[in-house]
């Protein structure tokens, strides 16, 4: 099942630099590196891909052995909290995707997700995309049954569109999620005048 979400907040992602932080850390339950994008959206943009995830695991239970307890695992999405672990009224879904797959003939090849600017051009190079970023994402929704973790519902990343690019010098304080509030405030910088003054000049 293929589902594309539009213009929804990025708050973490992988997917220009599948390695930012290491292949231990970004190890999937497949053992591989992944790209990932954490999307927040808003609950009445999020209640159709709840219903569609909460379908596809109807057809990941049933993949369960009959031998076999019924185990499920956690769902790729879960409530927006704020600073303070009150809910937000937001969701978060997680996409997720391997960055590389093994042959038959024993061979390892690198894969990633593709990008796309607003205009539709496909990218072949692009600025790592930080939180704050506006994307438009292509995901495949796949039922599962791992024993080791149950039966689930993964959002398989596919490509993703650009709307707007935050990188690593552009976040500002909302893409982190803080806001304005009462406390310490940095001093401004002032212009100094000049050393020297006009008496000083020699014309």
């Amino acid at each position: 099942m293929n589902l594309c979400l539009h213009q929804v907040a990025l708050l973490f992602t992988l997917i220009s630099i599948a390695l930012m932080f290491t292949k231990t850390h970004s190890l999937g339950v497949s053992g591989k590196p992944q790209y990932k994008v954490n999307l927040s959206l808003t609950q009445e943009e999020a209640t159709p891909l709840i219903t569609k995830i909460e379908e596809a695991k109807k057809t990941a239970l049933a993949m369960i052995p009959k031998d076999k307890k019924q185990k499920e695992s956690d769902d790729p999405y879960y409530n927006e909290l704020d600073s303070e672990g009150q809910e937000t009224g937001r969701v978060i879904f997680k996409f997720k995707m391997n960055a590389e797959i093994n042959t038959k003939d024993g061979r390892k090849i690198d894969i990633a997700p593709k990008l796309f600017d607003a205009k539709g051009v496909l990218l072949n190079e692009c600025d790592d995309i930080w939180g704050g970023s506006i994307l438009r994402v292509s995901a495949e929704l796949v039922p599962y049954y791992v024993a080791a973790v149950g039966a689930g519902v993964s959002l398989r990343l596919k490509a993703a569109q650009i709307i707007e690019l935050k990188t690593g010098g552009g976040a500002d304080a909302s893409s982190y999620g803080f806001s304005a509030t009462e406390g310490f405030t940095a001093p401004t910088e002032t212009t100094t005048s000049s050393e020297f003054s006009d008496d000083d000049e020699d014309f």
